[in-house]
């Protein structure tokens, strides 16, 4: 017995011993890094110091005038300017750039040893960016089929630099090398690190795809639909999520055909999930039922069930969906699926005109639950049913009894905006003024307060310009870029334009300014921001982006790496991504009141993409340039793969009958549902389209947007009906929401436009 409690302790005391080892090693290792990055970061601190008192006026000269034969791709002229600029320690990031310059040069040209060449003399001369030069030195090789030594090189960087921004990207490439020597297994184990090293989704989406894609070509067809689903379902790729929709769908009917496969459940109901959002109604409840059928012990059978009644009820089968809520809540009683299946029963209802008995069930709903959200949006129902019915009265105390009932509420923002509109076209300012008043103050922060405050000012200016003044100037302060705050002008006449005012101080806002405001505070961060500044003037752009992306898990809410970050999207014609990022830049600055905003920012949220198309086609339709890129901003964000639920494809976001007319008026026999991807010729289509609806609406703006939206036929109808004299009542009582603010982001976009541009 002693021996054993000897032998434990003897153990014990040598696991302590190595445990002791390894973890002063790990001490010793992090101690090692961090010196390793204060140095780097001292290095670049130093030589932008001396560059920025001009110390270096000769080697600049060198470096600007090899930047300027590369812009005219005259590479010998520029290597011959780079390899005047000698190493020096004093410049040393001035010295790196000039030989990665000189090193794409040489790969422009083949000449492979060159190029490896002058990364193999900055491993030994340049303590900055090593791993980005064994990066660099490891494509090379990969470039001449050297493997052997590019797997050497990558191996390297994940070795001595294991938390680098670019660990993701060299575990990815390792991948590609495994798998053109069809070594699989480490194929699968470097894609697995990719993914989990990865610090951006969008880099995610394309090693998830290339992993799916070899699963399909390998017939392993269940495994590449599961990293297919993981794709969608994070919206990795929202530019391209359609493509990625449509994919699992055209793969899971592949896989369908197939007797020997058996699918699990989760991946059929997605398919079913996907059919469903694409209107493709008859169908999902087909698979719905299949899965029913076949798994009824292994899923949620009651949530399966109400998504059938959902496809059954979208195909306008209002009774056969009334026979399918019926049959959930007499063999279901879980509460959220007996509210929602009561919901949609009383809108089945409702929609057979049965208007007794849906208020029946959608007051079930409000006195059994009265805490779910499906008891909020019934009142609304319940004041639709009313007003339907002609009992304005009835109706509008629904909606007085939602907001007493949840004054917070999303759906109490709803009622109020519903009784004020309707208080408005009614002319009775005094009962519409508290509504608009109760959306500013308990919704300041939503997209309709700026409406609210518009109306306000606009009903109290009618009857005491002063107090209408006041609110008007609220309006301009708080939300200067609105829609509404240019309607104030329209208004009123002159009146102080905060907006412009803004963009004009924009322009004298440096970007060396903006930069010393805002630059990173942490080491990490701060390194990283200089070596993404080299990166992209590399044309490096996916290394830049993965750069910056881990640099801002240092710091998230740091504006001049998010600035970095929408000028590497921009650069890399991700154009959707970063206009998305400059949106929320702007949207920070607006909300804080500051000024301090470089005229670059307004410029990427508004930029002038695709300029020489839309340069080119705009004129020869008798366009304003601006009114064709606001129309392409609201309707796609400038993603030239965006397609809708409806079908409208590409950056003009036109559909395939609306395409096939146009390509029979401009005899254009070649075109195809895929074409409409193409920005070319889905410019040209949206701007002739424009100009058809320019020339049916007179020049008016707002018409030819409406048209546009919701279909010439129908804005005509609505002319016909509503008073056009005041363009806000006319915009406000359009019946589509969507098309209300459609109009609205439109011209707000390009009147900005017009702001910054111009002149």
């Amino acid at each position: 017995m002693e021996y054993f409690r000897y032998q434990l302790k003897k153990s014990l005391f040598i696991l302590f011993f190595w445990l002791s080892i390894l973890i002063f090693s790990l001490t010793l290792d992090a101690q090692q890094l961090d010196e390793r990055v204060e140095k780097q970061l001292k290095i670049f601190q130093l030589s932008y110091f001396l560059e920025e008192g001009d110390g270096f006026p000769r080697e600049n000269a060198y470096f600007n005038n090899a930047l300027a034969y590369l812009e005219n791709e005259h590479l010998s002229l520029a290597i011959g300017e780079l390899e005047k600029i000698e190493y020096n320690s004093l410049y040393i990031p001035l010295y790196l750039k000039s030989q990665f310059l000189r090193a794409q040069c040489y790969e422009k040209v083949q000449r492979w040893e060159s190029a490896i060449g002058v990364y193999q003399d900055l491993l030994i001369q340049v303590p900055v960016m090593q791993e980005y030069i064994l990066y660099l030195l490891g494509r090379a090789y990969q470039k001449i089929n050297d493997t052997s030594n590019a797997r050497k090189a990558y191996l390297q960087v994940i070795k001595e630099y294991p938390s680098s921004g670019l660990t993701a990207l060299i575990h990815y490439q390792s991948a590609l090398l495994y798998l053109e020597d069809h070594q699989w297994e480490q194929f699968w184990e470097e894609c697995s690190l990719a993914l989990e090293a990865a610090p951006e989704e969008k880099f995610k989406a394309k090693i998830l795809t290339k992993m799916s894609d070899i699963l399909w070509e390998d017939g392993k067809f269940i495994d590449s639909l599961k990293y297919l689903k993981e794709i969608i379902e994070n919206r990795y790729e929202r530019e391209k999520i359609s493509f990625q929709e449509n994919l699992y769908l055209n793969r899971f009917q592949t896989v369908q055909q197939s007797e020997q496969l058996e699918i699990p459940p989760n991946l059929s109901l997605f398919f079913a999930d996907l059919l469903l959002s694409y209107r493709r109604y008859q169908i999902a409840e087909m698979v719905y039922g299949e899965i029913i059928e076949k798994y009824a012990e292994q899923i949620d059978l009651a949530q399966i069930q109400y998504n059938k009644a959902r496809a059954i009820y979208y195909q306008g089968d209002y009774e056969r969906a009334i026979n399918q809520c019926l049959c959930i809540l007499d063999n279901f009683d879980q509460e959220e699926i007996v509210i929602r299946t009561l919901y949609l029963y009383a809108g089945a209802l409702l929609s057979t005109g049965n208007r007794s008995q849906a208020s029946e069930k959608y007051h079930q709903i409000i006195e059994r639950f009265p805490e779910n959200y499906f008891a909020q949006v019934s009142y609304l129902r319940l004041s639709e049913i009313e007003f339907l019915q002609d009992r304005k009265e009835e109706g509008i105390n629904f909606l007085k009894q939602l907001l007493s009932e949840y004054p917070e509420s999303s759906p109490a923002q709803e009622a109020a905006w519903k009784l004020a509109r309707y208080y408005t076209n009614q002319n009775f300012i005094s009962e519409a003024l508290p509504y608009y008043k109760f959306i500013y103050e308990r919704f300041p922060l939503s997209s309709q307060a700026d409406d609210a405050l518009y109306w306000m000012g606009k009903l109290l200016y009618s009857e005491d310009s002063v107090e209408g003044i006041k609110v008007f100037k609220e309006l301009l302060s708080q939300c200067p870029d609105s829609y509404y705050s240019f309607r104030v002008s329209a208004e009123v006449g002159d009146i102080n334009d905060k907006l412009k005012d803004y963009i004009a101080h924009s322009k004298g806002v440096s970007l060396e300014q903006f930069k010393k405001s805002y630059f990173p505070q942490g080491t990490v961060a701060q390194l990283s921001a200089y070596r993404a500044e080299i990166l992209m003037l590399l044309k490096l752009y996916q290394e830049s982006i993965l750069e910056l992306s881990y640099a801002l898990k240092q710091e998230p809410d740091n504006v001049y790496l998010q600035l970095l970050l929408t000028q590497g999207y921009a650069k890399a014609e991700e154009y959707y991504r970063s206009n998305s990022y400059a949106q929320s830049l702007l949207n920070n600055f607006l909300m804080d009141n500051n000024k301090e905003i470089p005229l670059l920012i307004w410029e990427y949220t508004f930029p002038l993409y695709y300029y020489d198309l839309v340069e080119q086609i705009a004129p020869s339709y008798h366009l304003d340039p601006f009114l064709v890129w606001s129309m392409m901003r609201e309707e796609s964000h400038f993603n030239p793969y965006a397609e809708s639920r409806a079908g409208a494809r590409g950056l003009m976001q036109i559909t395939f009958s609306t395409g096939e007319w146009i390509a029979q008026k401009l005899n254009h026999k070649e075109f195809n549902y895929d074409l409409l991807f193409t920005p070319e010729l889905n410019i040209s289509f949206g701007c002739w389209y424009m100009q058809y609806l320019q020339e049916r609406f007179n020049k008016n703006n707002f018409l030819i947007i409406s048209g546009y939206n919701a279909g010439p036929g129908i804005t005509d109808q609505w002319i016909e009906t509503f008073d056009i004299s005041d363009i806000d009542v006319f915009v406000e009582n359009i019946p589509y929401q969507e098309t209300t603010e459609h109009i609205k982001k439109v011209i707000r976009s390009y009147l900005i436009y017009q702001i910054i541009y111009k002149n």
